[in-house]
């Protein structure tokens, strides 16, 4: 079993994860259990047609809740079945009424409760275009196989500009020679192949007679049948499926692992995952962004820490948290708004903050009699704390 190296906690423990943690989680996926459970997974999950199936294979649920941090609800299989079939399209799907954004996030990723074909079972269909390269030297492969998805990919992105008619004209149409020209570019690649291509008109069930079309009109065909497949989804949202949840798997057993020697470094690990993306959605209004932050137990545990909350705070009526959370945020950073976390330094900064208050209230793990915090705030008053943790 993996047991990542964390020789401290708190601050000093936090410094040390950083410089290791590439390397700490490059072992944890090539260790013999998570690679045997990973193979698994990548044979067997396009088979799974509903819910109902995933809820009932122990395995593959270990993992697909595995990657979202939900391992805890292996056993709510009722539950995780709802939220899986209602998927996040209607407003009123269980997944959207749930503060622990988690959840929605499992089930927009398989999409077993938006459309007829989920997104998992394209798997298959990732995995018959890539067998088009198996005639390749085995170190052009995988660089092989990837230029075919980005040709799916590039076909799917010129349907969705086609699409845009809020676009100006002129600039649609100065984008959409553009990509043509990177189709082009792709096609020559991909379709020079004569396996990749037998793979990609099987792959499509394009008919016979294709290769008597000019050029323009090749790849018009093979754009319908993108389009044919994915419907109104975004193709990336099927082409890499099964490396997005290994990925997210791996890296969220690596911060369970750290959690097992420091809860405190594995809640740091995951705020620095998690707040990028929800800082980064310009089409979520700053107070909901807030709430979201207030509905992720994981990282609502590091914000009330770092801004110095009791744990009596929760139970305040949820309008005056949101008012303290702002007026704390502007405080110590400057600004209320939850995107100025975009900015890897505001990030930093809050985590160190947070871990610098958890020594200091004793509940840092593998810390000895004299903590980090003590020893960085040893003669500094609280006025300049800020400015300690930015030094």
């Amino acid at each position: 079993m993996f047991t990542p190296i964390v020789p401290l906690g708190g601050l000093l423990g936090w410094q040390f994860l950083q410089r290791t943690q590439e390397s700490q989680q490059e072992a944890l996926a090539n260790s013999v259990s998570v690679e045997r459970d990973m193979a698994e997974f990548e044979e067997r999950i396009s088979s799974v047609k509903s819910a109902d199936d995933l809820v009932k294979d122990f395995r593959l649920l270990r993992i697909a809740l595995g990657a979202f941090g939900l391992s805890e609800d292996i056993g709510n299989k009722y539950f995780i079945k709802k939220v899986l079939e209602e998927g996040t399209e209607d407003p009123e799907a269980l997944s959207n009424r749930l503060s622990d954004t988690r959840y929605q996030g499992l089930a927009e990723a398989f999409g077993f409760g938006d459309y007829a074909t989920p997104n998992n079972a394209f798997g298959a269909i990732e995995a018959q275009i890539r067998a088009g390269t198996d005639t390749l030297p085995a170190n052009r492969r995988a660089a092989a196989g990837d230029r075919a998805i980005e040709l799916v990919e590039k076909l799917d992105e010129l349907t969705g500009l086609i699409a845009d008619e809020e676009m100006d004209a002129e600039v649609r149409a100065s984008r959409e020679s553009d990509l043509r020209a990177e189709v082009d570019e792709i096609w020559a690649d991909v379709m020079g192949n004569p396996r990749q291509r037998e793979a990609m008109l099987s792959t499509f069930e394009v008919a016979e007679g294709f290769g008597a079309l000019n050029h323009n009109t090749q790849v018009e065909v093979m754009r319908q049948k993108v389009v044919g497949i994915f419907g109104d989804r975004p193709a990336e949202q099927m082409t890499g499926f099964v490396d997005r949840i290994k990925q997210a798997y791996t890296t969220r057993q690596f911060e369970e692992a750290v959690g097992e020697q420091a809860q405190e470094l594995r809640l740091a690990l995951n705020l620095d995952r998690e707040l990028p993306g929800l800082a980064a959605d310009t089409e979520v209004e700053n107070d909901t962004a807030w709430l979201r932050v207030m509905g992720s137990s994981p990282m609502r545990a590091v914000f009330d820490s770092a801004f110095g909350l009791p744990e009596a705070f929760a139970a305040l009526d949820l309008d005056r948290q949101l008012v303290v959370y702002k007026d704390r945020a502007r405080a110590i950073f400057g600004s209320d708004k939850v995107s100025q976390f975009t900015d890897p330094e505001a990030r930093e900064e809050l985590i160190r903050l947070y871990l610098v208050r958890t020594e200091l209230n004793g509940q840092a793990s593998n810390t000895g009699g004299t903590s980090a915090a003590l020893t960085i705030l040893s003669g500094v008053n609280s006025s300049s704390l800020f400015n300690t943790l930015l030094g």
